[in-house]
């Protein structure tokens, strides 16, 4: 062939392998992204629609009132509560693509074992607690009555596994759907309570029944869906013990590193009601809810790229790893930086328009706790990372190191500085996690070019 005839377009170089699974990962990515940023992006406005008309039905005592019993139930769930989609979908990734459907099988009926499990006990220790809590919280018996009951129905209602199972078989649809059932149930209640002229156990009923709709949405999505059969019994649950090494371990820190995650935030809310009051403990509250409702554009990368993080370790693909981790976080960073400006110029405003005048006294608090959450969803793909390579101890020991730096600098700013003081020891603790996480980010990205460098992280 001469240099000036046209090259025959069959004999023309295709793109290479590498080329063509590094585009049909971030392929997958940006649809499944697509469907959780639509998902997240409507429940966060509904979300804060919701927050709006709670806040101007209570005014800001009732409304402090029913945060801190919302914000009990959530801790107690939170810390007892198996993060078990993680685990579905670490482990599940490995039995797909061995195509072993009995091994799946069992790992669903494992998991959904533990959520049940958990959430029985939650309960019971909600119960429980609440006379301990009460005297704490300033809540007169009736109101540790709601808070019991309230508490108990939200522990009952959990949907860990089938969002697992749903993630694993790219059905981000059917999460998006079945996720917006809660909120548009909570808005269409609230609503409902406001016109009605109901106070904080209305409220907190809509909130009941919104959790048990969402619930029932997500395992019937889940059921319906191809290879989505749960085996139970003792003997499957001894085998899916033996059939995913390490998956007890797993959940264990999982379970505690969300937990940890989680218990500083609502700590935080009770601790200022605590010391300061119903009225300021609203206003953290509802400073928090904000600062990540409007940062939450970035979290759906985050649901998006844990199952194609965990196919790429499964398929020891630690080229593409690299790749796609070092410009997911580089674009998480961006976003999360240019959202936290954005809050910290128009906390006041953004108060006054959802909330009304009478919350604007949490602008200041509003700032401070944007800062934190941006820290940390600018590590966005850091803990994916870590689960993804079974190194969830990694992340709970960063995490557990955070909670301790967070609770020594909330019992030092919280007497002198308020509200405003737990949210800055809510920035310190964020750093001093975003830090840990990073340098063993690191290490796990370089260890395809340093064999040498020994493993992250222990067992338990």
């Amino acid at each position: 062939m001469t240099a000036g005839e046209d090259q025959d377009p069959k004999s023309a170089p295709g793109p290479s392998p590498k080329a063509q699974g590094e585009r049909s990962v971030f392929r997958r990515m940006a649809k499944n992204a697509g469907w959780v940023f639509g998902s997240r992006g409507f429940n966060s406005v509904i979300s804060v629609v919701y927050l709006a008309v709670v806040a101007r039905a209570l005014g800001p005592a009732a409304f402090g009132a029913f945060a801190l019993i919302l914000t009990y139930a959530q801790m107690v769930a939170n810390f007892i509560q198996f993060q078990s989609w993680k685990g579905v979908i670490r482990y599940g990734s490995l039995h797909v693509a061995d195509q072993r459907p009995d091994r799946l099988e069992r790992l669903f009926g494992f998991s959904a074992t533990l959520d049940f499990a958990s959430a029985i006990g939650g309960a019971f220790i909600a119960v429980v607690c609440v006379p301990l809590a009460g005297p704490l919280l300033h809540w007169a018996s009736d109101d540790q009555t709601v808070a019991a009951i309230f508490a108990g129905v939200l522990l009952l209602t959990t949907g860990a596994t089938p969002t697992g199972m749903l993630r694993l078989f790219d059905r981000f649809d059917l999460v998006a759907y079945s996720e917006a059932v809660g909120p548009l149930v909570r808005l269409a209640g609230s609503l409902i309570a406001w016109a009605m002229g109901g106070g904080v156990t209305a409220f907190l009923a809509v909130a009941a029944v919104a959790g048990v709709a969402q619930c029932l949405t997500q395992w019937v999505a889940a059921l319906r869906i191809n290879r989505s059969r749960l085996v139970f019994g003792p003997r499957a649950f001894k085998a899916a013990l033996k059939e995913n090494e390490r998956i007890w371990p797993f959940m264990l820190q999982t379970n505690i590193s969300n937990s940890v995650t989680m218990f500083w935030t609502d700590l935080g809310t009770l601790a200022v009601g605590a010391v300061v009051g119903p009225a300021e403990a609203g206003g953290f509250r509802l400073a928090r809810r904000i600062s990540k409702g409007f940062l939450r554009p970035i979290q759906p990368m985050i649901l998006a790229i844990y199952p194609e993080l965990t196919r790429l370790v499964a398929e020891d693909d630690h080229a593409q790893l690299r790749t796609v981790v070092l410009r997911v976080t580089a674009v998480g960073m961006v976003i999360a930086a240019a959202i936290a400006i954005v809050m910290s110029f128009g906390s006041e405003t953004i108060l006054r328009i959802i909330a009304g005048e009478k919350f604007e006294f949490a602008a200041p608090l509003l700032a401070l706790l944007s800062v934190a959450t941006a820290i940390n969803l600018a590590g966005i793909t850091f803990e994916p990372l870590q689960n993804a390579h079974g190194r969830s101890w990694n992340v709970l020991r960063a995490k557990l190191i955070g909670a301790g730096v967070y609770g020594v600098a909330l019992f030092v700013l919280l007497p002198r500085l308020g509200g405003e003081g737990a949210a800055i020891a809510a920035i310190i603790c964020a750093i001093v996690i975003f830090v840990q996480l990073a340098v063993l980010t690191v290490n796990v990205l370089k260890k395809p070019d340093s064999p040498s460098t020994p493993a992250v992280g222990e067992p338990l």
